[in-house]
């Protein structure tokens, strides 16, 4: 399983905390599992940090079942509308996004 985590270090502007987090949760969510291949979509928000952690606000993880379908999807047109659901509130979020690209393994005890 392949996933790329768009992480999102920082915090909204606190009069946009709210509609920024039901932004995100709703209609963001929605587009991001839209894309063509997709396998799902999680959205994650940190509860407790250790002090010295950088200032995660949130994570999309994205799956895929092969890199090929992920790179697929990202040069879809769906893209561009989920950019488009992200523009309408990154106005609002004092920080930065990057995205990292890992290969999962796992194993149920």
């Amino acid at each position: 399983m392949i996933i790329r985590s768009a992480v999102m270090e920082g915090a909204p502007l606190d009069q946009d905390r709210s509609s920024f987090d039901r932004h995100m949760e709703t209609t963001v969510l929605a587009a991001i599992a839209s894309y063509p291949g997709i396998v799902k979509v999680v959205l994650r928000k940190p509860l407790e940090q250790e002090t010295d952690a950088p200032p995660i606000y949130m994570v999309f993880d994205l799956y895929f079942q092969s890199l090929a379908a992920m790179h697929e999807a990202l040069a879809s047109p769906v893209r561009q509308e989920v950019r488009e659901q992200l523009g309408q509130v990154m106005g609002g979020f004092k920080g930065k996004v990057y995205h990292l690209v890992m290969q999962e393994s796992a194993i149920a005890p």
